[in-house]
């Protein structure tokens, strides 16, 4: 009985040991358990702040992106405005140029036509002027005949 009364007391003690590992490692346990739920919250916080922080960069390259789209169509409609004055002023060149030379043209066909009226009455009175040589000949050659006669 003896021998079995100290089993039974090592085995107890064996026992008690192993129930002090036991409540330690409960207790390592519980410390995990709250570790794990404190970083569960902490990356829970650090993936709201990274969410907030990637919102506000959207937003603001947005912004940015608005800013510098709106600059380029200001830009391009600066740039479409100059080159239309641009073309407006040299077509306003080109037809400068091109009414001048009309009025040149148009001097220079009046004073053809004026010369050519002129040269077609000088024609006609030389016409004339003929005519009538010819009639005097032909007259001088009949008097002079009838003189003869």
């Amino acid at each position: 009985k003896q021998w079995y009364q100290r089993r039974v007391r090592g085995d107890l003690q064996d026992l008690a040991e192993y129930q002090h590992i036991r409540l330690e490692q409960e207790a390592e346990i519980g410390h995990l358990e709250t570790e794990v739920e404190r970083l569960k919250i902490e990356h829970a916080e650090t993936l709201q702040q990274m969410k907030s922080n990637f919102l506000k960069e959207k937003a603001n390259h947005e912004t940015d992106a608005d800013h510098k789209i709106k600059q380029m169509k200001q830009k391009a409609n600066d740039e479409a405005v100059q080159c239309l004055v641009e073309h407006t002023q040299k077509i306003s060149a080109e037809n400068k140029l091109l009414r001048k030379e009309l009025l040149t043209l148009i001097r220079r066909s009046q004073a053809l036509t004026e010369h050519k009226l002129e040269l077609q009455n000088q024609r006609k009175g030389l016409v004339r002027e003929h005519q009538i040589t010819k009639d005097l000949r032909k007259l001088r050659k009949v008097h002079v005949d009838e003189i003869q006669k």
